[in-house]
């Protein structure tokens, strides 16, 4: 008889520590009994759901719904699905509702289910509290009846009176655990052994087999030592009276795991109940929000670096345009045409240099929208090369020349022209300004199998070793060349259009060495 009261405290605070509503209802609707969470969702005070009909817990237009779904009963039958509910004080809520038909005592019993569908987020944090709160009001209620000084004749009736209701509410705590929508609880004594477990989420891991009365933690081969160690130190941790909370994760799945101590018949801490509930849903919204925030401020970033990169390399060339022309207007006497040459000169490279600049924000612009698609028509990729090297002429430093060479003298491709004229710019402007005056660029075109591979080299100011991962990314400027003018969406560009193109670019560089960037395209697609 005392091991059955004991089994009584042990279900009741299952039943008690569960943070989803949880009611009973006979055949007629009648509520039987309901939980804590169940009368704190629905806003009534305790105890008053009690020999209640569920139609109270309806929103009239939907009474014939619950009715159908409630009556309709089977062997093993278990629902889930969403409905509506209304609080006591009229205002109607969405929620989850699984039911779970049972025979107890010879009676046909439904074991509702209840959880705000709109609150999903805030239960993991609610549910400590609740834990806490419905164990000290087991545990006060434990202390009252055991310091109780009553008569025989009554102790005798009350005993015969808590047999009947233990059955009971055992029956109902096992279908309650049984049947724990998110998760499973678990009971374990101070050798860390399993005295009870059992919820939905235990089949789902495929822990069922070692969750089993008797087991040990340590007879769980799928868990690591160390998360074996971690259980074992939450258990001895409660059973010295501690209530924890903490998460876990098992086979990509977040659990909140809150644990309370459980006492004997002398009230001393006998067990340590630990409840696992599923939470994964809320740290998929909280990644995803998470996210979101990091992906908002990288474009706030990237927004602000925009605007200062663009004042700062429109600036430098319309500067110089603006100077030039004034001197060019200062320099109409005789003998002064060659300084006049010189300052068209500047005002057409800086003009070029404008042009490149213009080039690379209206690409970055039309990439973001995804509006550039090749264009592909047949030409001579030799001729165009030159053709291309000799427009760059003009944007080159003092005594700077581009080599072009190649072993064939035609070599007809289908390429986009626009595409590439805007990646060889970039290359051969890139190869020009981190080189010294005087200096060669190296422009090779070859052909390999049925790709054309061309080959810009520089003897320049080379890349560092631990910069060069972030090469291609956007507004990627490298250390050694802060100084020098450019926006870090050149090679960026450049590596998109090679890809839409079908093709690859690689480069390989050395401090102070140069460095060599090779795009490999199809000749036919």
């Amino acid at each position: 008889m005392k091991n059955k009261i004991q089994n009584k405290v042990l279900f009741q605070n299952i039943f008690e520590a569960s943070g989803e509503g949880i009611i009973a209802v006979d055949e007629d609707g009648d509520i039987l009994t309901s939980n804590p969470a169940c009368e704190q969702l629905f806003g009534y005070n305790p105890g008053e759901l009690n020999d209640q009909n569920i139609d109270i817990l309806i929103p009239e237009k939907y009474k014939h719904l619950y009715k159908n779904y409630i009556k309709k009963r089977g062997p093993g039958l278990k629902r889930e699905r969403h409905l509506w509910g209304i609080k006591k004080d009229g205002s109607t809520f969405y929620l989850n509702l699984r039911i779970s038909p049972a025979i107890i005592d010879g009676e046909d019993i439904t074991i509702a289910f209840f959880w705000d569908a709109t609150q999903e987020k805030e239960y993991a944090q609610e549910l400590e509290q609740k834990v806490q709160e419905r164990t000290q009001e087991v545990m006060e209620t434990v202390q009252k009846l055991s310091e109780s000084n009553i008569r025989l004749e009554d102790q005798i009736r009350i005993t015969n009176l808590a047999e009947g209701e233990a059955v009971t509410s055992k029956n109902i705590a096992s279908e309650i655990a049984k049947n724990f929508p998110n998760g499973f609880v678990a009971v374990m004594d101070e050798q860390a052994k399993i005295i009870f477990a059992d919820g939905d989420a235990l089949e789902q891991l495929g822990l069922k087999p070692f969750y089993q009365e008797g087991r040990s933690i340590d007879d769980i081969s799928v868990f690591s030592d160390e998360r074996k160690s971690q259980i074992k130190e939450s258990i001895r941790k409660t059973l010295s009276g501690t209530h924890l909370s903490f998460e876990v994760t098992y086979k990509d799945r977040y659990f909140a795991v809150n644990t309370a101590p459980l006492t004997d018949k002398n009230n001393k801490i006998s067990s340590s109940l630990h409840v696992y509930n599923d939470i994964s849903k809320q740290k998929e919204i909280e990644f995803t929000i998470q996210n979101a925030l990091k992906s908002e401020q990288e474009l706030n970033d990237m927004k602000s670096r925009f605007v200062s990169l663009a004042s700062h390399e429109f600036r430098t060339p319309l500067s110089a345009i603006l100077t030039s022309a004034i001197l060019i207007g200062k320099q109409n006497g005789d003998g002064k045409t060659e300084k006049r040459e010189k300052y068209l000169a500047r005002i057409e490279r800086n003009v070029k240099n404008l042009t490149i600049i213009l080039n690379d924000f209206l690409s970055l612009s039309k990439m973001d929208e995804g509006a550039v698609m090749p264009i592909n028509k047949k030409f001579d990729l030799i001729s165009y090369s030159k053709k291309l090297v000799k427009e760059t002429n003009i944007t080159l430093k003092k005594n700077q020349t581009i080599n072009v060479s190649s072993e064939n003298k035609e070599l007809f491709v289908h390429l986009d022209v626009k595409l590439l004229n805007h990646i060889l710019n970039n290359i051969l402007s890139n190869a020009s300004k981190y080189s010294s005056e005087g200096s060669q660029i190296d422009f090779n075109i070859s052909e390999k199998n049925k790709t054309v591979l061309l080959e810009i080299s520089d003897q320049g100011i080379g890349i560092p070793q631990d910069e060069q991962k972030y090469l291609f990314g956007r507004f990627f400027r490298a250390k050694n060349a802060f100084n020098i003018e450019g926006t870090g969406l050149g090679l960026n560009i450049a590596k998109h259009y090679t890809e839409l193109m079908g093709g690859t670019i690689t480069f390989n560089s050395e401090p102070n060495n140069g460095t060599t960037f090779s795009v490999e395209l199809p000749i036919q697609k």
